[in-house]
């Protein structure tokens, strides 16, 4: 099923504008066409109704779907709308199989797989959809509402739309619906469970307005194609209508599933070379990542240690900056959503990302092409503070002004200072040193930065505790001017408290210049003096982190004593 072409879909509802393309239509020579079309596409169809088209699927299990039991499966009579329910005589009371009514007791030993349901006290009588439970929860899938879909995270940490509901609408008019699933996540569960697809199909043909009945004089023929069974009527002038079943086999074998799911797929898995630095060999040279190719300390061999770090530029990083959904950059590791984890990176002095083989191993032959394109030899050595964790096994002794001030920060969250409060819980992810020399990547990290610090300030509280203490403060003050009133009014001197909190000035006023409004002469001479006083944008948004978190722990403690 193309769900980008509906074409064919359309080919079976529409009626034609002419008389000979009426009869035409009504000999129904597109239908085996149209059912067989699926059967190698990437959506199979499970469930449409539209004018003069109905198709239901359910899983049936192989041994009910054998030939012997076909004139059986004939009488199949069933919807989506058929699920669970209470069955209550005078004696006893059961629940019912959502297949129980079917028409065939063969069909009792199948799977309902879409449920429509209709709830009059919400959202009027309008008709919602369920996937069966059970197949919902075996192959991972969740329903998201504006996708209208049920989705699960592919290899890659994409969104993957496995069970799609799609609205037919003509004059913006909603005439149908149809249902269609990703073959391979719904053969999973088939080949699990040793399901057949077992589609029944209902297709009248007439012209709408003009049908009085069905008449006596029919030519009937049989279907019997392409595994697709049943029967066409054809009433001459009148219309047709054919009934029958499809029995498809999209089942995935089960050692392939096995496979996949411990990672021991038929397809070989491909590794990339890096430039790396071989300590075991004393040599900078191009190796493969290729756990067969690496060696750890205990085993004699030749082969490059498994820690044997590559380096990259800076800019390896900033894809994962942009995607913030997909994404999780932490201080030294990188986490894709459901896929895969880089479980250590640091930055060295020469502001190069490293990173060790074995753990470029670990990501998918995609991402490793991502990494591998900033790939460069190395300028210097690793950091000081991953030769400590990763080499020696040590605590770093390092000095990291943002971790610290991220600490503080979701500290005084944690306990509720009435002060400062985190106003979004996914904020202190979203600060990051900026690594590279793009002036983009320093503004957006300055405004992530301000947004962290300054909009986490309680203007309302700090007025009043400043009128608290009779410090009459003005009225168009905003936050920082507060605390710097009541740092004065707990005892600090003025100048003494303009020092503390010109950190944060300096902060919301660079991001007001970087970001507020458009880049011009202001925003250039801060770039300049960034460069020229630091050297670059790592060191001076450092250099702001040290002294925002010196001045958050002067804070912390001077309002300790009258946060009540």
């Amino acid at each position: 099923m193309n769900i980008y072409d509906l074409s064919s879909l359309k080919l079976l509802s529409d009626e034609p504008d002419s008389d000979d393309d009426l009869q035409l239509w009504y000999q129904q020579t597109d239908v085996c066409g149209f059912l067989s079309s699926d059967e190698s596409d990437e959506y199979v169809l499970l469930y449409a109704s539209l004018p003069h088209v109905f198709l239901h699927a359910i899983f049936l299990p192989g041994s009910h779907a054998q030939q012997d039991n076909f004139e059986n499966l004939i009488h199949w009579s069933g919807n989506p709308f058929s699920s669970w329910s209470v069955s209550c005589s005078s004696e006893d009371v059961t629940i019912e199989n959502p297949l129980s009514s079917f028409g065939d007791k063969s069909l009792t030993h199948g799977e309902q797989i879409i449920f429509a349901r209709s709830f009059d006290g919400v959202n009027g009588s309008e008709t919602y959809y369920e996937i069966n439970q059970k197949i919902a929860h075996s192959l991972g899938i969740h329903y998201v509402a504006e996708r209208k879909s049920w989705c699960k995270l592919d290899s890659h940490g994409e969104i993957d739309e496995a069970v799609k509901i799609v609205k037919v609408d003509e004059d913006k008019k909603e005439v149908g619906t149809f249902i269609c699933a990703k073959r391979y996540i719904l053969g999973e569960y088939a080949g699990i469970e040793s399901h057949k697809l077992f589609r029944m199909f209902d297709f009248t043909r007439y012209k709408t307005g003009c049908f009085n009945g069905w008449g006596s004089g029919r030519e009937s023929i049989e279907i019997n194609k392409n595994n697709i069974f049943g029967s066409l009527n054809i009433v001459r002038g009148v219309g047709s209508y054919s009934r029958g079943f499809q029995i498809l086999d999209i089942a995935i074998p089960k050692n392939k599933i096995i496979s996949n799911i411990w990672g021991n797929s038929e397809e070989e898995k491909e590794y990339c070379s890096y430039i790396a630095q071989d300590w075991k060999n004393n040599v900078i040279k191009e190796l493969s990542c290729n756990p067969s190719c690496l060696a750890n300390y205990f085993t004699e061999s030749d082969l490059p240690f498994e820690i044997t770090p590559a380096f990259f530029k800076p800019e390896v990083l900033l894809k994962y900056k942009t995607d913030r959904d997909k994404y999780t950059l932490n201080s030294r590791s990188v986490y894709c959503r459901g896929a895969w984890e880089l479980r250590t990176f640091d930055v060295n002095s020469a502001g190069q990302v490293h990173t060790y083989l074995i753990y470029l191993s670990h990501l998918p032959y995609e991402e490793q092409l991502h990494w591998k394109q900033y790939n460069e030899p190395p300028k210097a050595p690793i950091s000081k503070r991953a030769m400590e964790n990763d080499i020696e096994g040590k605590w770093s002794s390092d000095y990291d002004a943002l971790l610290s001030l991220k600490y503080k920060l979701e500290k005084l969250n944690t306990e509720g200072v009435p002060w400062w409060k985190l106003r979004d819980k996914n904020a202190p992810d979203k600060v990051h040193y900026p690594y590279t020399s793009s002036r983009d990547e320093w503004a957006e990290e300055i405004l992530n930065l301000d947004q962290l610090i300054i909009e986490g300030l309680e203007e309302k509280w700090l007025r009043r505790k400043a009128k608290d203490l009779n410090l009459n403060p003005d009225a168009r003050l905003r936050a920082l001017k507060l605390i710097e009133v009541i740092l004065v009014g707990v005892g600090f001197e003025a100048d003494h408290a303009r020092e503390i909190m010109a950190p944060f000035h300096v902060v919301h006023n660079a991001r007001s210049i970087l970001k507020g409004h458009t880049l011009g002469q202001e925003s250039e001479e801060l770039r300049k003096n960034a460069i020229a006083e630091y050297g670059n944008y790592k060191n001076h948004y450092e250099k702001i982190c040290a002294d925002c978190d010196e001045s958050i722990e002067i804070i912390t403690n001077a309002l300790s004593d009258i946060s009540s």
